[in-house]
């Protein structure tokens, strides 16, 4: 892995998990509606979950990638352990655009 590599992988996984953690201590656990950059987050939750998944996924998977021989038992593993933590990101995201269409809806047919 080269260093621009390693950077990359640091800084996707950090930045994902920093905004995790920022979303659920300004929500106080999720059942506040934090305000980051003067916007209003909702489903402080979902999002933190989203986050958290992706920056596991994508950061530490990049990491981790080179510790095992190429088609072994543990890179089929942590591939497939990877896949699982992206495909649960994209779910949460998916679900949080969703959700947030149906807010906006019940506040416009107010």
């Amino acid at each position: 892995m080269g260093f621009v590599d390693l950077v990359l992988a640091v800084v996707a996984a950090a930045s994902n998990l920093a905004v995790a953690a920022v979303l659920l201590a300004r929500s106080r656990g999720g059942t506040a509606v934090p305000r980051i950059f003067g916007r209003p987050q909702p489903l402080p939750r979902l999002r933190a979950a989203m986050h958290a998944c992706l920056g596991l996924g994508l950061g530490v998977g990049w990491l981790v990638k080179d510790v095992f021989p190429p088609r072994s038992t543990g890179d089929t593993v942590l591939f497939s352990v990877i896949m699982i933590l992206l495909v649960a990101g994209l779910v949460t995201a998916l679900l949080y655009v969703f959700q947030y269409a149906r807010l906006i809806r019940k506040k416009a047919a107010r």
